[in-house]
């Protein structure tokens, strides 16, 4: 095409717009990131960055009321000794907003930055703040928004999202979460821990119903056994104002009832970033909650690629990233890469950590699927012990003879990254074996997810079949056999026994 200003010209300048232009200039193509208000999107100043902080605040606030535990002594803290941690928390935004440096790393790559408001004239054509830019792709990456769902009263009484909760001066006496997804869960503990009277409400009759139902249930009574406020299959029905207090009117069942509390945190979901666009002007067609796709990550314009939350289907910073890093190689190379999140791991950061990859129990039965559940506890680690964390567990799902990782899922101290290995395996095709033979550090809480892949073998060896010839190996073979004989022999019958069992399982399934 003739007369074009750039190559690639990314909308947005969050996590996919950053990795977009940065491997995008790596590879020489001409670049331009255009981004509404600075660098870093949502993650960094409204999502993962000041929640994770206040998460650590909170943490930290924690171990000094709980001293005792380890043979210190409690102090309660009284509510004006945790003013400071908002502002802590602001500060440390900007902290790791500098030490990112995005925007060097971006023009270092030969992409060009600019700063305004762009909305498309036809498939190839953005107008930013009155200039024409063209280019032969366009990658959006303009991120998502919380849902605000219309609720009387709610906007005349006033609310906080995600996007405004991290102004807050004080830690709220009382706070009213809406929504048991991740932001809903991690920031309702946080401000537990840190003195607020805590009332969560899901509409859903569990907390996290994208996790695995076991855990998610184990991590539900933790929260209830440290005084947290749950209540599910429960709606904010309406809002009303009373003085500087919010009377909100709650739903279970046939009852109704008020909650009176000092702030009310919205999060029950969220949606892609599209207003102002002119997307039907490009022929990008769209959804309420997602820009549609192909395997490649083309929108309905075929040179017009989307990533990140505008997705919709995993709205985390590093699936943005992996969807970046395609889409880019697309536009390169183009066929190069299809979309698949078969591994597709993400973590709650709530005490105890709640981590996901592959498939749930729950999945795995809804597909028919026959699966093996290894399962170990952290009070067996010896780590966790000596750390007072040994709630919660690590848990698998397997499948066939060959010990196929459908699924891991973790409950415990530090599971985000304990998670990681499990991904790996999966990423590369390892059986659970790989990590039950794999030599762990000790003493670590990675010791955990060995023990629960070393359940395979234990499970394998109770097989009848197995089992029986073992016995006829052990106690009647290897007597009569010299060394050699006997262990060619003995592994030939294993091994024919362990066919046989995958066998008569497949046949079974």
């Amino acid at each position: 095409m003739k007369n074009l200003d750039y190559d690639t010209i990314i909308l947005g300048g969050g996590s996919a717009g950053i990795v977009s232009g940065v491997l995008a200039g790596s590879l020489k193509q001409r670049v331009l990131l255009i981004e509404k208000q600075r660098l870093g999107g949502e993650c960094s100043f409204t999502g993962c960055v000041p929640s994770k902080a206040l998460l650590h605040a909170a943490k930290t606030a924690q171990t000094i009321r709980t001293a005792s535990s380890v043979g210190l002594s409690n102090r309660p803290l009284e509510p004006e000794e945790t003013s400071g941690v908002m502002e802590w928390v602001r500060k440390t935004i900007e902290r790791v907003h500098t030490a990112d440096a995005s925007s060097d790393l971006i023009e270092q790559c030969g992409t060009e930055i600019e700063y305004g408001n762009a909305h498309f004239q036809d498939a190839h054509t953005v107008l930013l703040d009155g200039r024409t830019l063209r280019a032969a792709n366009f990658i959006l990456a303009t991120g998502s928004h919380p849902i605000v769902p219309e609720i009387p009263g709610l906007q005349e009484a006033g609310f906080l999202t995600n996007q405004t909760l991290f102004d807050l001066q004080a830690i709220p006496p009382t706070l009213l979460v809406i929504g048991g997804g991740p932001i809903g869960v991690e920031m309702a503990q946080a401000f537990h821990l840190l003195g607020s009277r805590v009332i969560l409400v899901q509409k859903a009759d569990r907390l996290l119903p994208q996790d695995d139902a076991e855990l998610t249930q184990m991590l539900e009574g933790y929260l209830r056994q440290d005084g947290l406020d749950i209540r599910l299959n429960t709606t904010l029905k309406a809002v009303r104002l009373e003085g500087e207090q919010r009377i909100a009117i709650l739903t279970h069942e046939e009852t109704t009832s008020e909650v009176r509390c000092d702030a009310i945190l919205i999060a029950v979901g969220r949606a892609p970033n599209i207003e102002g666009l002119n997307l039907e002007a490009a022929g990008v067609h769209c959804e309420a909650d997602r820009i549609p796709t192909d395997s490649a990550l083309r929108t309905s314009s075929p040179n017009i690629y989307a990533c990140g939350d505008l997705l919709g289907d995993y709205q985390f910073s590093h699936i943005a990233e992996y969807e970046a890093k395609m889409v880019v190689r697309n536009i390169v190379f183009p066929g190069s890469e299809r979309k698949s999140f078969r591994v597709a791991p993400w973590a709650t950061f709530t005490d105890p950590e709640l981590a996901h990859v592959g498939l749930t129990e729950e999945e795995a039965k809804q597909q028919g699927l026959s699966y093996d559940v290894l399962r170990q506890p952290f009070t067996k680690d010896d780590r966790a012990l000596i750390e007072n964390a040994s709630r919660g567990l690590v848990k698998v799902l397997t499948q066939g003879i060959g010990g196929k990782i459908l699924g891991a899922h973790i409950l415990g101290p530090r599971a985000g990254e304990l998670i990681q290995e499990w991904v790996f395996a999966m990423q590369h095709g390892h059986s659970v074996r790989a990590i039950a033979d794999l030599t762990h550090v000790y003493p670590t809480l990675t010791m955990s997810s060995q023990r629960a892949a070393q359940r395979w073998y234990e499970q394998k060896l109770q097989e009848p079949l197995i089992d029986k010839t073992l016995e006829l190996y052990v106690h009647k073979i290897r007597p009569r056999q010299g060394v050699i004989a006997a262990c060619l022999v003995g592994a030939g019958l294993i091994g024919a026994g362990v066919a046989a069992f995958g066998w008569k399982k497949r046949r079974k399934s």
